[in-house]
């Protein structure tokens, strides 16, 4: 099957070094001091909630959390699972399971995180969709950039039916790849319940005179995760997409993005909960004979 349908979009996003998917919203000046929340929750890892207030577009100060929050996160179980985060005593504003707690998520069950600051109380809701396993991952050279780049590609089914999303999350040597350059999403609305055959989810481009800046070296071991994301999450990271495209004679205006948090009172929060079922893939260690298929 020719995969080149598969939409994908790969943007910037770093906001929080402790948080893996935190995304970084473009602010208007108007828009300073309003309650942020960035949560997720996976059937792999425990939820974290990030609480903070929103600062002007020029600052160049840390996002500052807001401590003594009540957290709560629950399902739509009858009666619903639900559990109370506490805040890391290393980290303001952020708030996790306590020591020896687990709360991870399931399948087809729909989640609210509910964040009590003071009087306000702010909610968001997602639901975590099941996500096919993925069959094998693959480096090797790219198309892109006459073969003088590694990209990494993914093979495996795509879900029957349409309205699928999908993350892709990279890890180099264990370290999330997230955390310093690229966030990878697609929908499924061409290649609806194909076969995805070497579809390249990340291409290593860098200096050709600077190799020092390559990320993928020999000897490094790959892996990659891939995810569930619902249709709002689908929505916002695109939209964040398009925010980065603003300037052209046909982009879309520059807006802030609208996150799925609501505030009880009526004021504008602004962040992101998502929910997602993740497969790991096999590991990759590139040697020689990956290296020796890039052009010089």
């Amino acid at each position: 099957m020719n995969t080149k349908y598969f939409f994908i979009i790969v943007f910037l996003s770093l906001l929080l070094n402790a948080c893996e998917d935190v995304i970084d919203i473009s602010l208007s000046d108007e828009d300073t001091g309003l309650y942020a929340v960035t949560a997720k929750i996976t059937n792999e890892d425990n939820p974290y909630v990030f609480l903070y207030k929103s600062q002007p577009v020029n600052s160049s100060e840390p996002y500052r959390g807001i401590s003594n929050a009540v957290v709560i996160i629950s399902d739509d179980s009858q009666p619903p699972k639900t559990i109370q985060l506490v805040e890391d005593p290393a980290k303001p504003g952020l708030y996790v399971t306590g020591e020896g707690a687990s709360y991870l998520g399931e399948i087809n069950k729909k989640y609210t995180v509910s964040v009590t600051t003071g009087e306000t109380v702010l909610t968001a809701s997602d639901t975590l969709t099941k996500v096919e396993p993925v069959d094998s991952i693959q480096v090797h050279s790219s198309l892109r950039g006459n073969h003088r780049f590694l990209g990494i590609f993914i093979y495996g089914n795509e879900t029957p039916g349409i309205g699928n999303y999908y993350k892709w999350d990279i890890y180099i040597n264990n370290k999330h790849l997230g955390n310093a350059e690229y966030l990878a999403i697609a929908s499924d609305e061409q290649v609806d319940g194909n076969y995805i055959n070497g579809f390249e989810i990340f291409t290593d481009f860098h200096d050709l005179n600077k190799p020092e800046n390559r990320l993928l070296n020999l000897g490094d071991t790959i892996q990659v995760k891939q995810t569930s994301v619902s249709e709002f999450g689908w929505l916002y990271y695109y939209q964040v997409f398009e925010q980065g495209q603003t300037g052209g004679l046909f982009s879309v205006p520059p807006a802030n993005i609208k996150g799925n948090f609501v505030s009880d009172d009526g004021s504008k929060v602004l962040g992101l909960f998502t929910a997602h079922d993740v497969s790991a893939s096999n590991k990759v260690v590139i040697d020689e004979a990956i290296g020796n298929q890039l052009n010089k």
